[in-house]
């Protein structure tokens, strides 16, 4: 069992995460760490402590008009599945983070207790964020479809699946229901986070899956007000009820 940190890229965004390579470059003692390279050929990045995979857009079964493949797509990357065993976890994340530090001890064990189905996310907007908070976010089309139980999304909650971890069998059934569902999702928002809207409702309602929620610790984000106890001190690190936060998202 590997634990395996992972964002993805196509050519254009590249430049826009550097950041985060250098961070991960940096801070990251994960066993492996993984750009899946969003398009045709491969690229070389100037780090040691990362390795670059290609996925072609041809190899994507629901392409989101953002190219971001958080929802399991990378699995469909051949390079990606020849270094990678089903028992591995795997915490893929959005681009915009820093990797603010090495993972604790505690943290690594947390993560090698994971089963099938185990996922760890964090918050949206709140504790409280649900799915009929975030549809009214998207720009809703009034497309709805019979396939998504609309009298459920007031009970479901909205996860940032801007960092999302579960082991790699775990994705395979994650990226399974998301193809199944994707195109009757598609056309109900006009906004790209339809993707994560998506996601929070299957693991909302698919019994397979058992959500644990990360703490703020792990993932702070700034897409919302920031929760109290978060404070960021003069050489930019953010920190949660004085503890350094390990993934800085979006600040």
């Amino acid at each position: 069992m590997k634990l395996i940190l992972c964002t993805g890229s196509d050519l254009n965004y590249l430049a826009k995460i550097r950041p985060y390579l250098k961070s991960i470059e940096k801070n990251s003692n994960f066993d492996k760490n993984i750009l899946v390279y969003v398009g045709e050929g491969s690229i070389e990045i100037p780090y040691e402590n990362l390795i670059s995979v290609t996925l072609p857009i041809s190899s994507i079964q629901s392409l989101n008009s953002n190219k971001c493949v958080q929802h399991g797509d990378f699995l469909n990357s051949e390079e990606f599945n020849s270094m990678t065993d089903e028992n591995d976890i795997i915490i893929f994340t959005d681009g915009d983070i820093i990797l603010q530090r090495n993972l604790t001890e505690d943290e690594i064990s947390y993560y090698y207790s994971f089963k099938d189905g185990d996922v760890y996310v964090g918050y949206n907007a709140s504790p409280n964020d649900t799915l009929h908070d975030e549809a009214n976010r998207l720009n809703k089309t009034g497309l709805f479809s019979s396939k998504i139980k609309k009298n459920s999304w007031n009970k479901i909650k909205v996860y940032n699946t801007g960092v999302l971890a579960m082991n790699k069998r775990s994705w395979k059934h994650l990226l399974v229901m998301y193809n199944e569902l994707y195109p009757s999702v598609k056309p109900m928002f006009k906004h790209y986070a339809k993707q994560q809207w998506l996601i929070s409702y299957i693991l909302g309602t698919d019994t397979f899956f058992n959500v644990t929620e990360m703490g703020y610790d792990i993932h702070n984000h700034k897409h919302y007000p920031s929760p109290i106890g978060t404070t960021q001190d003069e050489n930019c690190d953010v920190f949660f009820n004085n503890k350094k936060v390990l993934f800085r998202h979006n600040w």
